[in-house]
């Protein structure tokens, strides 16, 4: 029998899916890394992001080990998901800590957190918002969360679990609706392989970018092609991400309607992590103004391939031009946007692959700091 202490980590999706972007990779990313010394397990659904079909390699409604990384994963069944489902595999489990992932989702965090209250989870339960506290994310369905926050103030929810934060910003966020919480700040693990350095082809007076995300606002495809609308020199766009918000996406295609003849986009729809790392090696810059991320796996995975970013700075990832690795620009100056685009665009190999080599050169440092999993034990211990 196993001395290792049990950790149960719940997310509404996992791998193989994809289509929910950084939660997925950031709990893949922990059983990665936390593997060897602790015994984890993973509840989550059968179903991808966004899809009515399960995932076609796995069996439903019974645990599995996953040969990639070598754990015990529940893929409940979506269509017949109950709350009396999630009781009985979390209960079946016992685990010594059980890892809860975005703070609104009704069986996956709002149901465990009763049961923590109620006295039928008697272990460590830890909480990780992954951005859902932040005011960007708030502003969408406000309507609902803020009762709900409401409601877990009112019960005093904070006072029986440990909050992870991943960043300070974050934390700042927790103590604003939790105050008096207990928090520990322990960041995303990131993806931990990266292949050698390979730059591609770079001319003067063009640029291929690349915007990897889903298609809703908090995304801002559109401030990327108002930006775009202002650019003279031949620069072509791909956008790779499910279009999830319909109205939303109608708006950019009016806007690319509209853009001039120097500037081409292509829409290539959601990709797996496979197919980007191959996307982004035919590409000169990635493109996120988001105005929200609470790590940015796709901002991260574009520097670990070798490829400048040119962000919003609302972002962990800052002061990225003292690396050479990109550009963090706040949101309210496109002006900044414009012209690191032009400059990019008009730089030959030599200026290119400075940034290139850069941006692997951050991401290679960033990997291979072993102080990174230490706050996950605190979290856990």
């Amino acid at each position: 029998m196993s001395n290792k202490k049990k950790i149960l980590i719940l997310i509404d999706w996992f791998a193989p899916g994809y289509k929910a972007g950084g939660p997925i990779q950031s709990c893949v990313n922990i059983c990665r890394a936390l593997h060897s010394e602790y015994e984890l397990f993973v509840l989550t659904t059968d179903t991808d992001h966004g899809e009515t079909t399960a995932y076609p390699e796995i069996i439903p409604n019974q645990w599995m080990v996953n040969t990639e990384l070598g754990i015990p994963i529940f893929y409940a069944e979506k269509k017949t998901l109950t709350a009396g489902q999630i009781k009985k595999q979390v209960l079946a489990v016992n685990a010594d800590a059980v890892y809860l992932n975005l703070l609104f989702s009704p069986y996956f965090a709002v149901y465990p957190l009763w049961l923590k209250l109620t006295g039928v989870i008697k272990s460590k339960v830890v909480m990780c918002p992954r951005g859902t506290l932040y005011e960007s994310a708030l502003s969408l369905k406000r309507y609902k969360k803020m009762p709900l926050l409401f409601l877990y103030k009112l019960m005093g929810i904070h006072k029986k679990v440990i909050f992870h934060a991943t960043n300070e910003r974050e934390k700042t966020a927790i103590q604003k609706y939790f105050p008096g919480s207990n928090i520990v700040i322990a960041d995303n693990l990131p993806g931990i392989e990266q292949d050698v350095f390979e730059t591609c082809n770079k001319d003067p007076g063009s640029l291929k970018c690349i915007f990897i995300a889903r298609i809703v606002p908090i995304k801002n495809l559109l401030y990327v092609l108002e930006l775009l609308k202002q650019v003279s020199q031949q620069v072509s766009l791909s956008i790779v991400g499910p279009a999830e918000n319909e109205a939303y996406w109608m708006e950019c295609k009016l806007v690319i309607n509209q853009l001039p003849q120097n500037i081409s986009v292509q829409y290539i729809g959601p990709k797996n992590k496979r197919e980007i790392k191959e996307l982004l090696q035919q590409h000169h810059l990635f493109l996120l103004p988001t105005t929200g991320e609470n790590f940015g796996h796709a901002i991260f995975e574009a520097m670990l391939a070798g490829r400048p970013v040119l962000i919003s700075d609302q972002t962990p990832w800052l002061q990225l031009a003292a690396s050479s690795a990109g550009w963090d620009h706040p949101l309210s100056k496109p002006e900044l946007f414009i012209s690191t685009i032009t400059q990019l665009a008009e730089a030959d190999q030599q200026e290119f692959d400075k940034y290139a080599t850069g941006a692997w050169q951050y991401a290679h440092s960033f990997i291979n700091n072993p102080a990174l999993t230490a706050p996950y034990k605190i979290l856990f211990e």
